[in-house]
């Protein structure tokens, strides 16, 4: 998985994305944030695609919300467990993701969890504001999670 960057590269990404794709696999890229490179192998392509995203620290991984769903391809590769990396700063962590759908349980969970710390996407998707401490009423909840999806990372062991 550790292909050389302009090899990696899909023709038709955003300037944005490639001037972010070079940004965050160079020594700099410790600036950008929660922005984060995802390097991963297509599933039904076997191509190696990579793509910036903003990514959470989550339990022991990170956590990754899938911005517009319904028009993003890039995390049905992870309907299923699969190896993923993330690149920051010309640091990788290497582990394995799965996407999780807001509709389940462990991605109502997840929503709440994501909509405490992050009172922006909470405000956005329609929640009332909540207070250190305070959760949303499940009906809320499971209202402003049903067109989410997350992709959960968890790193691999160091050996």
């Amino acid at each position: 998985m550790n292909a050389p960057i302009a090899e990696a590269l899909p023709a038709r990404q955003s300037r944005f994305n490639r001037f972010m794709t070079r940004w965050l696999a160079s020594p700099l890229g410790f600036l950008s944030g929660r922005v984060v490179l995802v390097r991963y192998t297509g599933c039904v392509s076997g191509l190696q695609r990579q793509l910036p995203v903003n990514a959470a620290t989550y339990e022991d991984g990170y956590l990754i919300r899938v911005g517009y769903p319904e028009r993003k391809r890039w995390w049905r590769n992870f309907i299923e467990p699969r190896p993923i990396e993330l690149v920051r700063g010309g640091r990788v962590v290497i582990g394995t993701a799965v996407a999780v759908a807001g509709t389940t349980g462990r991605g109502q969970r997840i929503a709440t969890d994501y909509f405490t710390v992050h009172h922006g996407q909470a405000k956005r998707a329609g929640l009332p504001r909540m207070h250190k401490g305070e959760q949303p009423t499940p009906e809320a909840l499971q209202a402003a999670a049903s067109p989410l999806v997350f992709v959960v990372v968890t790193p691999r062991a160091a050996s």
